[in-house]
């Protein structure tokens, strides 16, 4: 069969791939179906041929999977946010552990390292304390369409969040719309508006709200603006931050913190570990999974109570804190010097005296323990994983265990091939903190050889 772009075909979809789409052959070929679900028979379009695998798009189930589930959002299938609200959980579940399974055997090489089953999400909606929502043209606010990455859809309500959310997002679209201000044009480098960022605790119900905006004159009044409407609305808003982003990548992230009204940051509690979380701070989406996570990576680092420990890419403090009753000190290093300031007042808040966090590079902080001889080093690096450099640290220093928290299944497998050299990996253990989405949280504990 000559296959092309734009055919329609029928397809048998089999399995999963990481990344989420489905997989299905025709004569051989493979193709990833967007919105194929494994055990359903569709019809999709083809949308992109590439060299030994084409991509494609469903139009219509004509048999469904056995494992489908009714999606609870509105907004399912447009929006970007989900692509799994139509498959059950259980299975979500066994998915993404498969899909660690194949990328550490085919990327690393590490086909019979044991992959325990999956720790389940204790909420499957409403599970996120942090969402990040786009600005566009005169003016929507939302979340990137799902086929059409470059629109943003106007979103009502997010099931991922809690219902205020919706509320907060409506009302904000419709008072910037009243400014006559456009949103921010990465191609232009004109408009204001350009992310909207919202959180809260679980632990002390305080609401954050975060308005990322252009350095574009009058910026600054009309976020203000925003900020007291925002206060006098939500009385459960502690605080309201206005930061400018003048770099063109579509980042949540700002630049420049212009100012505050009210607190600009939340507390929230962690399993043991009490955090400070400011506007711009990592700390894990998911509460309730985080915990679980913190626990599997003490689990993974065991104890050591005249023993240091290293958390190499600490954030605000998150796993270094869980760590602190295990050892004697735990040492934390991270390049963003906000991150830290987080991190040493979350410290004081847990009433931990034994962390000492540093704003460094995580590689060059590993070599100034080279007379310390840390026991543990923890990595929890971002998507692109570890750079060359922290690797050499690693396998110069050669701590007894390391344990590495991973976003990314394929920088995991990749890094844990390099680490191989002195170090063999006794369990990956997959931990469910995005139910929905294709997304896949692990932690693999390695011990020197």
């Amino acid at each position: 069969m000559d296959i092309r772009e734009d055919m329609e075909l029928t397809l048998a979809v089999d399995r999963l791939a990481f990344g989420g789409k489905g997989v299905a052959r025709v004569e051989g070929l493979v193709v990833f179906v967007d919105g194929g679900l494994p055990g359903a028979t569709v019809k999709a379009r083809v949308t992109r041929m590439k060299k030994g695998f084409a991509e494609a798009v469903a139009l219509e189930t004509l048999t469904p999977s056995p494992q489908a589930a009714t999606p609870e959002c509105p907004h399912f299938g447009v929006c970007g946010g989900c692509v799994w609200q139509d498959l059950e959980y259980e299975a979500q579940l066994f998915w993404k552990r498969e899909q660690v399974v194949e990328t550490l055997a085919r990327l690393g090489g590490l086909a019979d390292v044991a992959v325990a089953q999956t720790v389940a999400s204790p909420r499957v909606y409403a599970y996120r304390n942090k969402m990040e929502f786009a600005f566009a043209g005169r003016l929507h606010l939302g979340l990137h369409e799902r086929h059409r990455p470059g629109r943003v859809l106007d979103i009502g309500e997010c099931r991922l969040m809690e219902p205020w959310a919706g509320e907060a997002l409506g009302f904000i679209r419709e008072t910037c719309a009243q400014t006559g201000l456009a949103a921010y044009d990465a191609r232009t480098s004109k408009g204001v508006w350009r992310h909207l960022v919202l959180r809260h605790s679980e632990d002390t119900g305080a609401r954050l709200v975060h308005c990322i905006t252009g350095p574009a004159r009058g910026a600054g009044d009309a976020a203000h603006a925003l900020g007291e409407a925002v206060l006098a609305r939500f009385p459960e808003v502690t605080g309201f931050v206005h930061s400018v982003r003048r770099a063109p990548t579509a980042v949540a992230l700002g630049e420049r913190q212009v100012m505050a009204l009210g607190q600009d940051y939340l507390e929230e509690r962690f399993g043991t570990a009490r955090l400070s979380v400011s506007a711009d701070a990592f700390a894990q989406t998911n509460t309730q999974a985080a915990a679980l996570l913190y626990g599997v990576a003490a689990k993974a680092a065991g104890s050591d109570p005249a023993g240091a420990v290293a958390d190499l890419y600490c954030g605000c403090g998150g796993i270094a804190l869980s760590l602190a009753p295990q050892f004697e000190t735990v040492y934390g290093f991270e390049a963003d010097k906000r991150a830290v300031a987080d991190a040493t007042r979350s410290a004081e808040l847990s009433g931990i005296g034994n962390a000492v966090f540093k704003t460094m590079d995580a590689a060059k902080g590993l070599e100034e323990l080279s007379g310390i001889a840390p026991a543990v080093a923890v990595l929890d690096p971002p998507r692109n994983g570890v750079a060359p450099e922290m690797i050499a640290a690693l396998l110069s220093a050669a701590p007894r265990k390391v344990v590495y928290v991973s976003c990314n299944p394929a920088t995991l497998a990749r890094d844990l091939k390099a680490l191989g050299e002195l170090y063999a990996v006794t369990q990956v253990t997959p931990v469910d903190l995005f139910p929905h989405t294709a997304h896949i949280e692990a932690v693999a504990e390695l011990v020197l050889r």
